[in-house]
Order: structure tokens, then sequence, then C-alpha cells
């Protein structure tokens, strides 16, 4: 027998909330559009002055996080990769896969938690260095001399 939802469910109650989310976002996530970046945007969402706009936005996000969706932050690799080791602890109980996987996780730790945003910094903190030497163009184009 089908169970039917009813108006007690979650659903229900979260409808009300669901509905009030913007379909579309006009920035990435985690970060809200200003109320000075509406001044570039059409009642569509569409940017109608594209170099107006450009010249608005910074060069770059101060932070790599500051790109990246709810998903792919800082405590969810942490949160994925400690699940990981304690699955494999808790599922096989193999000392050997339990060390290999905690070695893979590490790794990917050192990679996306400290190199990759470290990386990132130097490349935008270089990139800001040519900007405002003239070297090249908030797109990253060599100005030709």
């Amino acid at each position: 027998m089908p169970i039917s939802p009813s108006p007690e469910s979650s659903f229900f109650l979260l409808a009300p909330f669901l509905q009030s989310i913007p379909r579309r976002l006009c920035s990435l996530p985690g970060k809200g559009a200003s109320p000075d970046e509406s001044q570039f945007l059409d009642e569509d969402g569409v940017v109608q002055d594209m170099d107006s706009y450009l010249n608005y936005l910074s060069l770059e996000y101060d932070s790599v996080w500051d790109t990246k969706p709810s998903w792919c932050q800082p405590w969810t690799i942490l949160l994925t990769g400690v699940a990981a080791i304690t699955s494999s602890w808790a599922f096989l109980h193999s000392p050997l896969i339990t060390t290999g996987i905690s070695l893979i996780t590490c790794i990917w730790w050192y990679i996306f938690l400290y190199a990759y945003p470290k990386a990132y910094s130097n490349m935008i903190a270089e990139r800001r260095k040519n900007v405002a030497s003239g070297v090249e163009d908030t797109f990253g184009l060599n100005k030709s001399q």
C-alpha cells in the first residue's frame, strides 16, 4: 500500500521555505549579491553593460574557497576524509586497507587544503602585481608595449 504524504511530513513544512529561495543566483555560493551589483543587472539577471560590470568587480577573489561551492569547502573535505577512514575500519577491520585509505586521504588533504590554496594565493598576488605595474590587464592578457 503506497504511503500518502501527510501535512505533517517534512516536505510540507519546508515547502514555504523552498519556494522563497531564488531560482537563480547572481553570485557564487556563499557570497550574497551586493546591492550595488543590481545596477548592472536587468529584471532577468542579465548584465547589460559588461565593461562597467567587469570594472566594478575586484580582480579576483581573495580566497580560493570563495570560488568553490558549499560541497567543496574545507570542512566538507575534512569530514569526507574522516568518514572514509572511519568507514574503512568499521566495515573491513583491516589495518592495511585503513592505512592505505588514510595515506591517500592525507595526500588529498595536503593537496586541496594546503598546496592548492597556497598556489592560488601566490597566483593572485602575481596577477595583482602585474596589473598594477601595467604588464597585463585585468583579463590576464599581456599588454603590448
